[in-house]
């Protein structure tokens, strides 16, 4: 009995030997390994290039939103400005014009009284 234990620990070390000695001097695995991490690698710098290349894109759209929005305001700011202009313009027009009707008429009146 204890032949045959010793036998089957002796023949389960051999095979635990033969695995380890399997996976330590395969090569191939190690290099898998190697190439598995270096994908990994290029897929992280690769995902971190497309987040900032998106956030350089959402500024630059939130810049020129910005820049729209600055230019409607400015836009709306002359307009309002022509626009007060233009009617103070009319106004002064309409006082010229009320001014002058008043002198011609008085000149009128006075010239009529004279006579």
């Amino acid at each position: 009995m204890k032949a045959i234990v010793g036998g089957v620990l002796i023949l389960a070390m051999l095979a635990a030997g033969g695995a380890f000695a399997y996976v330590v001097d395969d090569t191939d695995w190690w290099q898998m390994r190697t190439e598995l991490r270096e994908r990994a690698l290029e897929a992280r710098e690769a995902a971190r290039q497309a987040r900032e290349t998106a956030r350089e894109q959402i500024w630059a759209a939130k810049r020129e939103a910005m820049r729209a929005r600055w230019e409607a305001a400015r836009e709306a700011t002359r307009a309002r400005i022509d626009f007060a202009r233009e009617r103070r313009d009319i106004l002064r027009e309409q006082m010229r014009a009320r001014h002058e009707i008043l002198r011609d008429v008085q000149r009128e009146l006075r010239r009529d009284r004279v006579y």
